[in-house]
C-alpha cells in the first residue's frame, strides 16, 4: 500500500526558463509526481526527498497561481510548456486546479499554451482547450498494459490515455501523440510502436518521438526492470522503423530534438 505525502508549499516563482530549445518557459505547479514512471528524468529535478520515494510525494505550489499573476505582464510573449518536472493533471489537479487556472491567464494574455500529460483528468478542462493558442499532448509509451505498469506502475492505462487522446481530437482540440521514451529492450519492439502508430493513424493524430536518456535518479528506479542503454547504432535502426511506419500509416511524426524547426516552419512559430 502506498504512503502518500501531500505537501504544500511556497514556490519562489511561477514561470521558468525552458531548457527545452521548443519552449520559451516552463510552468510546474506541482513538483514530484503520482504516476511513478520508472525513467522520468524529473526525478533529477526534484530534491531529493521527492527523488529518494519517487511516486509517493507531491508538494503543491500554493502561491502559484498568484505569483504567474504578478508575472504575466513581465515576460515576453512566447510558448508555455505545461509542465516540465511532473503531470499537471495528477490526481490532487482535481483539488487544486492550479494547471487549469494557469492555462486560462497564460491564454488570455497572449501566451501559447502547450500542455503533455498522461492523465484523463485533462478532459474536464476541454472547454478552456479550444483556444487558438492552445495544444495538448498525451504520452503513450505502449498499448501494452504489462509494459506500462512494469515502467508505469501508477499511471493511468495506456487505454485510457487513447481514449483520452481521441476525445480531445474529436472535439477539435489541437492534439499530438508523445511517442516515448522509446526503452531498448522494454518498448522498442516494432510490433508494439507500429500498434501507436496505427492508432494515431485511425485519427489523423501527429507524433513526437524520443530515445529514452539514462538520467542518474532514473537509473536507480530501471534498474529493477531488464533495459538496456541506448547507443546510436540500436536508436538509428528504430528511429528509421518508426519513420517508415509513419510514412506507411500516413502520420506526421517529428523527432522530439527536431520539434523547434517543426514549430518554426508553422504559422509564425506557433504549434500547428
Amino acid at each position: 500500500m502506498r504512503n502518500l505525502i501531500i505537501k504544500e508549499v511556497n514556490a519562489r516563482y511561477a514561470l521558468g526558463k525552458s531548457r527545452m530549445k521548443e519552449l520559451n518557459y516552463v510552468f510546474n505547479p506541482y513538483s514530484g509526481c503520482l504516476h511513478g514512471c520508472l525513467y522520468c528524468y524529473a526525478i533529477d529535478y526534484s530534491g531529493n526527498a521527492i527523488a529518494d520515494n519517487w511516486g509517493n510525494i507531491i508538494y503543491v505550489k500554493v502561491n502559484i497561481i498568484d505569483l504567474l499573476k504578478r508575472e504575466i505582464n513581465k515576460n515576453i510573449r512566447g510558448i508555455v510548456g505545461i509542465s516540465s518536472i511532473t503531470d499537471p493533471y495528477i490526481a490532487i489537479e482535481a483539488r487544486y486546479k492550479l494547471t487549469r487556472n494557469a492555462i486560462e491567464i497564460l491564454y488570455k494574455n497572449g501566451f501559447y499554451v502547450t500542455v503533455q500529460t498522461k492523465s484523463p483528468l485533462i478532459l474536464r478542462d476541454m472547454d478552456i482547450l479550444h483556444h487558438n493558442n492552445i495544444d495538448a499532448g498525451i504520452t503513450i509509451t505502449t498499448l501494452n498494459k504489462k509494459i506500462s505498469d512494469l515502467i508505469e506502475p501508477y499511471a493511468p492505462s495506456p487505454e485510457s490515455r487513447m481514449n483520452t487522446l481521441v476525445k480531445l481530437k474529436n472535439n477539435n482540440i489541437k492534439t499530438w501523440l508523445f511517442l516515448g521514451p522509446v526503452i531498448r529492450n522494454i518498448n522498442d519492439g516494432i510490433d508494439n510502436i507500429e500498434k501507436i502508430i496505427k492508432s494515431a493513424s485511425e485519427y489523423n493524430i501527429r507524433i513526437i518521438y524520443d530515445k529514452y536518456n539514462n538520467y542518474n535518479g532514473a537509473s536507480r528506479y530501471m534498474k529493477s526492470v531488464n533495459y538496456l542503454l541506448s547507443d546510436n547504432k540500436w536508436w538509428n535502426n528504430i528511429e528509421s522503423n518508426i519513420i517508415r511506419l509513419c510514412g506507411e500509416y500516413g502520420v506526421e511524426c517529428t523527432d522530439e530534438n527536431n520539434e523547434k524547426e517543426y514549430e518554426m516552419n508553422k504559422i509564425q512559430k506557433k504549434l500547428f
